[in-house]
């Protein structure tokens, strides 16, 4: 079977990658035994899909099509440093968007219900928007990751973001590569926000 390992997701613009590539450099000498993601790979999930077979892909790019033209360009600004699953045994670090007036939120309602109805089981974990920076294998990160998250924290002005992406996790030997196979620009709404700050 011809398959694809999907997932739909916001990319991070590019000035904001490299704020978080910063702190990512800066972490990486406090908690060693982490498995820090590159730059490259920072986003934000909405969906992840599995493996799909290659005839569907065009029926989720209508789905998400639809979605995308209800939708604003999102204003989102990247703040916070958190873990999950929580502070007791954190095993991923992240950086969490907060959004101007929920339209990420409703994005992802909106692409998850119409993947539903194309047979997708839905996602049972609430949305929590966010960018992953790392994931951690040892009780020795943890308690490193616990650390910077009570002492760090990170800020950027909010950006635009004018689209969402249909993307393909490649298995690699050294890991997983992201590739961009549909960005669908977010053309809903009559809202203007000022222009990207990156």
């Amino acid at each position: 079977m011809d398959s694809l390992r999907l997932f739909i997701a916001v990319d991070t613009p590019a000035a904001v990658k490299g704020e978080m590539a910063l702190l990512r450099d800066d972490l990486v000498r406090r908690a060693r035994d982490v498995r820090w993601e590159v730059p490259e790979k920072f986003h934000c999930t909405l969906r992840f899909l599995g493996n799909v077979e290659r005839s569907r892909l065009g029926s989720v790019e209508q789905q998400v099509a639809a979605a995308a033209s209800g939708t604003p360009p999102l204003s989102l600004r990247y703040s916070g440093i958190g873990v999950f699953p929580d502070m007791t045994m954190p095993r991923v670090i992240w950086v969490g968007i907060t959004q101007s007036g929920g339209d990420l939120s409703r994005l992802q309602e909106t692409i998850s219900g119409g993947l539903q109805d194309l047979g997708f089981v839905p996602e049972q974990r609430p949305f929590h928007p966010h960018v992953t920076l790392g994931r951690a294998g040892s009780g020795r990160a943890s308690r490193a990751l616990i650390e910077i998250v009570e002492t760090r924290t990170f800020d950027h002005p909010p950006v635009i973001v004018p689209a969402v992406e249909i993307m393909q996790s490649v298995l690699r030997p050294r890991g997983s590569e992201y590739v961009v196979l549909r960005s669908i620009p977010l053309t809903g709404g009559d809202r203007t926000y000022p222009g990207p700050r990156d």
